[in-house]
């Protein structure tokens, strides 16, 4: 459904401040219950219940060009007119409270920016869980490839002492008969000086 209003466009539309704009809304939710959608900490109304606000406005607009002006009407002497009396023009419900209430200027805006933080906090851990894992993929991909070197290495290594014990036998062979070889010809030599 289509929501393409809100209470900062509905105000500005009308020229009036936002918090007015609320108490328009918490009147028809008493009346109505909740209303609107919430999307991106935002809340959203449709062109029906943007009406519903908007009627708010109408009915304060139309009060406020008609003033009630006493009127005197007199039947005759055997009734008593009375004026209408002059009631005072400000009114205090302080004296009928007996309690305190503890509350936000604008709970509204306490609770969009609480969704905004909580977006931003679930954004993060998600980006921290997806580091985690490539580091995991990485390290097992390390670990994959040491182990198939080492696995080759250690061949290498029985390969290499094999190899080697096979040349360092022969060298000694040959050696020992380069020795045998010398040996007899040495016998054969004359002392020096003789």
């Amino acid at each position: 459904m289509n929501r393409p209003h809100t209470l900062r466009s509905i105000s500005d539309e009308l020229g009036r401040d936002k918090r007015t704009v609320q108490t328009w809304y918490s009147a028809e939710k008493a009346d109505r219950g909740e209303f609107g959608e919430l999307i991106d900490g935002t809340r959203r109304f449709n062109d029906e219940e943007r009406g519903w606000l908007v009627s708010h406005y109408c009915e304060n607009a139309t009060s406020s060009k008609a003033p009630v002006t006493p009127v005197t009407v007199e039947t005759g002497n055997h009734s008593l007119v009375l004026t209408t009396p002059q009631l005072p023009q400000t009114y205090s419900l302080e004296g009928l409270r007996q309690s305190e209430a503890v509350s936000f200027e604008d709970p509204l805006a306490v609770a969009e920016h609480f969704l905004q933080v909580a977006d931003q906090v679930t954004s993060a851990m998600q980006l921290d869980i997806q580091i985690r894992q490539q580091k995991l993929q990485q390290t097992k991909q390390a670990k994959d490839t040491i182990a198939a070197k080492k696995q080759q290495l250690e061949l290498e290594a029985r390969l290499y002492q094999l190899q080697t014990a096979q040349i360092d036998n022969a060298q000694t062979q040959e050696t020992q008969g380069l020795q045998s070889a010398l040996s007899a010809l040495q016998q054969l030599g004359k002392p020096a000086g003789e």
